[in-house]
């Protein structure tokens, strides 16, 4: 017969053994920020998912989201666009078994009518295999960004999904220009706005220097992409890896980081670099945006407009 002390005993070590086994998240790796005015904290450090579609193998692309996920990473960048929509499905597959409220999902849409962004968002759900996303991305926005506002175009059906409880907030993309970003901040509420920060930026139509202090001041969290330059800082070897993400990390007004990974290896650097949380000061900024040298053009950001 077992006293009443070992039953005790035996009940508290049960318990303890069930909060932890009910306690999906990890010790935190990596600092929390809050999420502009979304009312969400997250890691500071998120993955961006465009290469994940792009592996040969699927098992590769769910290896890489759920070593984030072991790591503490809880924020998500994904788009149908991305290869046909494989980049959602395999994130939906490596995030299936997890504390659903504890991820930040976000997807895009590159379609500007409200039925067509609908349809685009309900095929994004299912590839996911969740029941809302976070936040959905007007995508792309350039020259065209006055035409989001009227009826019956994408601002109005994403708002329509968001009262439906299939999405919770509604973010903005913008690659070429920051000027199309800040006027359409200034016409609607954005929650999130993904633009590029990185040290060959400031040279051209920056949104390091234009935007990203505009976008703090209307709490609009900043989600830091092309943080190698879509690549070519690396692979033409103007920078490291190290050196473009310590860049994007030290930018006070970027909210989320979320550099695209196409390995565990790659991972493990932006996580490194996380974790090792450090401040630089102007000149090292300086210093490493001086490395990027004369400004090509398409050759530098093929993302950007050629000229202001």
């Amino acid at each position: 017969m077992i006293d009443r002390r070992t039953f005790l005993g035996a009940t508290a070590a049960g318990a303890a053994s069930l909060l932890l086994r009910q306690s999906s998240r990890p010790a935190p790796l990596i600092r929390e920020i809050s999420l502009g005015a979304t009312g969400r904290s997250v890691p500071r450090l998120g993955l961006g998912c465009f290469p994940l579609g792009n592996l040969p193998k699927e098992d590769d692309g769910i290896a890489v989201v759920r070593h984030a996920l072991r790591h503490g990473m809880r924020y998500f960048d994904t788009a149908p666009s991305y290869n046909g929509g494989e980049s959602e499905r395999r994130v939906g597959a490596a995030i299936a078994g997890s504390v659903r409220a504890e991820l930040f999902i976000t997807t895009k849409t590159l379609e500007r009518r409200a039925d067509g962004a609908r349809r685009e968002l309900e095929a994004s759900l299912r590839r996911l295999g969740v029941e809302y996303v976070d936040c959905v991305q007007v995508h792309e926005v350039h020259d065209d960004w006055e035409s989001l506002f009227s009826k019956d175009l994408v601002l109005d059906g994403l708002a329509r999904a968001r009262s439906e409880k299939l999405v919770r907030h509604i973010g903005i993309t913008c690659h070429r220009d920051p000027r199309y970003v800040r006027s359409a901040c200034e016409r609607y509420e954005f929650a999130t706005a993904l633009v590029p920060v990185n040290p060959a930026d400031p040279q051209h139509l920056s949104f390091v220097r234009d935007f990203l202090p505009f976008a703090t001041e209307k709490r609009i969290a900043v989600v830091a992409m092309k943080i190698f330059g879509g690549g070519r800082l690396v692979t033409d070897k103007l920078l490291t890896a190290r050196e473009c993400l310590q860049y994007a990390w030290a930018q006070k007004n970027a909210t989320v980081l979320v550099p695209g990974a196409a390995s565990i290896a790659e991972l493990d650097d932006a996580l490194a670099v996380a974790r090792e949380d450090k401040s630089f000061d102007a000149a090292w900024l300086a210093a490493v945006e001086a490395k990027v040298g004369v400004h090509r053009g398409k050759d530098t950001e093929w993302y950007k407009n050629s000229k202001p």
